[in-house]
């Protein structure tokens, strides 16, 4: 959980301000409504607080989250408890805020029960995904987890899963699958389906399509119960691609090629470095330094050894080089696929714990999200029921293929 009381002035609780926040009255009322505080101490003002309409209750902070002089956070108190529960950031320092945390007391008993996380990842202002964690019991385990995805960008989520844990063992005992689908392009929904898990195995044993009369609100089953297979395998039962034993004619994109520029980061967090050193080196047949790339990211900021790249500076040293590429959001299989066969390379941000461990085994951790940044090198659709996704990852010593 994100440490609010890291903003906050009196951080010794002494019911006196520290000596590092500094109060001015910004009107000449003769009454402090407004501070900057230095909360590390290194000199440089972490925070800047407003009390606007003067009610003796500061509003939205500007927050420095890093220590580098610039105000990249707002933090707020939602609910006008007097408690800050919500900050607003701007992950990748670009200027737009594209993430928001929220944690919250629902009932005021001391004890934070629900948390939100929020991304707008093509920062056009409309929130992409967000998730939600609810401590129903508040014993500090989460009991249910809703993830909610917009896909088409309108602002509104059509697909929305919930994962619920009833024996508090972190791990999902029941998984339902909501999607609300416009089938004719005609801006209405039209279409409804939920899948169903009750035995938390990833298999639904159960989905139904529905189908909504727009005008009349009528929604009527169209389709009966079926199976979708969804379980999640371990990376030791995954076999490397072999080029030699493969019928290539089956295969789309160039993964002997790319295999050939495949290296372990080991215990390090540069797996987007690496993704991108991959595709530079398969494009230009140039060799670079994996030091130089990690020094180039960190002094410009888009990467950091202790917390990685985040998610929208995963191009970044693709951009340095020079070589064209777009960053897109909500693509499935056929995208992928569309990439490869035109010659393109795709790198992609992944839950690693779901394809090194098993599926969603830390799900009911707040910011288990995507972690690790692998290349797709190609897929097989030798089994067209079944085609397999072959990767380069730098993450794990046999990743290569």
């Amino acid at each position: 959980m994100f440490d609010f009381n890291g903003l906050n002035f009196d951080l010794d609780g002494d019911g006196i301000p520290d000596s590092h926040a500094e109060f001015y009255d910004s009107d000449g009322d003769g009454f402090d409504d407004s501070a900057v505080a230095d909360i590390n101490g290194d000199g440089i003002p972490d925070a800047v607080l407003t009390d606007y309409n003067h009610d003796g209750i500061y509003d939205p902070a500007m927050i420095d989250t890093n220590g580098d002089g610039t105000f990249d956070a707002v933090c707020y108190d939602t609910d006008g408890d007097g408690i800050v529960d919500t900050l607003v950031s701007d992950t990748n320092k670009d200027g737009i805020f594209d993430s928001v945390h929220s944690e919250y007391d629902t009932d005021r008993d001391g004890i934070v029960d629900t948390i939100v996380d929020a991304i707008d990842y093509d920062q056009d202002g409309i929130i992409d995904s967000q998730t939600v964690y609810h401590d129903y019991n508040r014993d500090g385990i989460f009991d249910e987890v809703v993830k909610s995805y917009d896909s088409d960008g309108d602002g509104m989520f059509d697909t929305s899963i919930t994962y619920q844990d009833f024996n508090g063992d972190g791990r999902e005992d029941a998984i339902i699958k909501e999607q609300f689908i416009d089938q004719d392009g005609d801006g209405q929904v039209d279409t409804y389906i939920i899948n169903t898990d009750l035995d938390g195995d990833n298999v639904f044993e159960a989905v139904e399509v529905y189908s909504i009369d727009a005008e009349t609100g009528i929604i009527e089953l169209v389709q009966f119960d079926g199976e979708d297979a969804g379980n999640g395998v371990y990376i030791d039962d995954l076999e490397q691609f072999d080029p030699e034993k493969a019928d290539m004619s089956k295969v789309c994109g160039d993964p002997a090629s790319a295999m050939e520029e495949w290296e372990f980061q080991g215990e390090t967090g540069r797996c987007a470095i690496y993704s991108q050193k991959f595709v530079i080196e398969e494009l230009t047949g140039q060799e670079i330094d994996i030091e130089e790339l990690a020094d180039l990211a960190e002094e410009n900021g888009w990467f950091s050894e202790e917390s990685g790249t985040p998610l929208l500076n995963m191009n970044k040293i693709l951009d340095y080089y020079g070589i064209q590429n777009e960053m897109s959001f909500h693509n499935d299989i056929d995208d992928i696929r569309e990439c490869l066969e035109s010659g393109g390379k795709v790198i992609v941000s992944i839950d690693a714990d779901e394809i090194w461990f098993g599926e969603s085994d830390d799900l009911f951790t707040p910011g288990d999200g995507p972690n690790h940044a692998v290349e797709v090198i190609g897929i097989d659709y030798s089994n067209p029921d079944e085609p397999m996704v072959i990767l380069n990852d730098s993450g794990n010593p046999n990743g290569c293929g």
